[in-house]
């Protein structure tokens, strides 16, 4: 009996020994998963301290657009309105230069018209002055000398008048060239004045036009500098919008890579442990033969609990919503053809795979993330066996909405949009899930 309590502490306390190892074993693979996940998340930390600088600077950058864009339309209204203005003094000018040439027009025939009155008075002046001759002809000789000594025409028609020997046809008649000449005179200066008065105008409105077209050239000008800065600034925009998709990338890759190595080293720590824990109880085993008598042997053969693996190959959970499978993928086939955009979250204009499938339940009340890898534990599991319409299939890095009869309608990628009827079995499936 000593012996045999002897040999029995000795084992236990190699089992002990045994256990212990494991334990550390499993320890090393918890901390090594712990400085894994730490490691993705400095690396996460950094993509998401990355996407909010950009953000920020893209937020900056948008209110810059804006305020170069409102300036833009502020300048053109401002154009616009110089344009009108400009239109109104072409129109100005034009009149005025159509008046000017008719003044013009009437001047030349008034100035012409003075120099036949001028002729005019000139034949009547000389006709008079023949009529005296004949009259000193006659032998007249003391009218004919008062006519004579007249210094002027006005003279010599008071003259006439005081003698009273003149004609009176005559006398109304140089009377009335003399009225004509000084009438046309009067109106050649009138518009003379008058054609200076327009010039002057015609002048005010040229600068005015020069002007005005002077600071429309600039303000286009102005319009063009902005041009350039908002090109600028949309570009700078679109680089700050590339970062965040990068980002957005890495921090989804990282997060399934966190998410995929924290699942393989719980799957290692569970089966470091099942294997202490076997060992314990075959070493357990194999002591207790070793102590024991014959009873040892007459037990022989006992045998030993084995989990069953299922392994989730028939899991069929049951709706908890009142949702239809087929209504969902009546209303996912409305936005087949649409684009495929990264990062989209509306189909209506261009979405990626997660986004189309949250924007799709969505409509239906239902509310999954929008990031593929966080959509691989919504809802319940579902053995691909089972899967009904409705159902989301999640692959590495993608989600589709199952149709039904092997079939997906999903955000495919760039190159093909929203498609329907692919194959769901054209990549390895990670699960199944029902949200529905």
């Amino acid at each position: 009996m000593p012996a045999c309590k002897y040999i029995e502490r000795s084992f236990r306390k190699e089992i002990c020994m045994r256990r212990k190892r494991l334990l550390a074993a499993v320890l090393v693979i918890v901390m090594g998963m712990s400085q894994f996940s730490v490691a993705m998340a400095d690396k996460k930390s950094d993509a998401e301290q990355k996407k909010k600088e950009a953000e920020a600077n893209l937020k900056s950058k948008q209110s810059e657009i804006n305020q170069i864009e409102e300036q833009q339309e502020q300048l053109r209204s401002e154009i616009n309105a110089l344009d009108a203005e400009l239109v109104n003094v072409m129109i100005e000018l034009s009149t005025l230069e159509e008046e000017l040439a008719v003044k013009e027009d009437e001047l030349e025939q008034t100035k012409a018209d003075l120099e036949q009155a001028k002729i005019d008075e000139q034949n009547q002046y000389e006709a008079m002055k023949l009529r005296i001759r004949f009259m000193y002809e006659k032998g007249d000789t003391a009218m004919l000398t008062s006519l004579l000594e007249s210094g002027s025409i006005a003279d010599l028609l008071n003259r006439v008048e005081y003698v009273n020997e003149v004609y009176s046809y005559d006398r109304e008649l140089l009377t009335e060239y003399q009225n004509t000449k000084e009438q046309v005179a009067a109106l050649e200066k009138q518009q003379e004045e008058e054609i200076q008065a327009l010039e002057v105008k015609h002048q005010e409105y040229q600068v005015a036009r020069e002007n005005f077209e002077t600071t429309i050239a600039q303000k286009k000008d102005e319009v063009g500098d902005f041009q350039t800065k908002l090109a600028a600034a949309q570009e700078l925009a679109a680089k700050y919008q590339d970062t965040i998709n990068a980002q957005d990338t890495i921090i989804a890759q990282e997060n399934e890579r966190i998410e995929r190595e924290r699942r393989e080293a719980e799957q290692r720590a569970a089966a470091a442990a099942a294997a202490a824990a076997a060992a314990s109880r075959a070493s357990s085993n194999s002591g207790a033969s070793n102590v024991s008598d014959s009873a040892s042997s007459n037990s022989g053969g006992s045998s030993s609990d084995s989990s069953n693996s299922g392994g989730g190959g028939n899991k069929n959970p049951g709706y908890s919503t009142g949702v239809s499978g087929s209504a969902v993928v009546n209303y996912a086939m409305n936005f087949v053809g649409n684009p495929y955009v990264w990062g989209g979250k509306d189909p209506n204009t261009g979405a990626d795979c997660s986004g189309f499938t949250s924007y799709v339940y969505a409509h239906f009340g239902i509310s999954i993330p929008s990031y593929s890898y966080s959509q691989r534990s919504v809802g319940q599991e579902v053995s691909y066996s089972n899967a009904q319409a409705g159902d989301l299939i999640c692959y590495a890095g993608h989600v589709a909405i199952y149709m039904g009869n092997g079939q997906i309608v999903h955000a495919k990628g760039t190159a093909y949009g929203i498609v329907a009827y692919d194959n769901a079995t054209y990549r390895p499936i990670i699960t199944v899930r029902r949200v529905l």
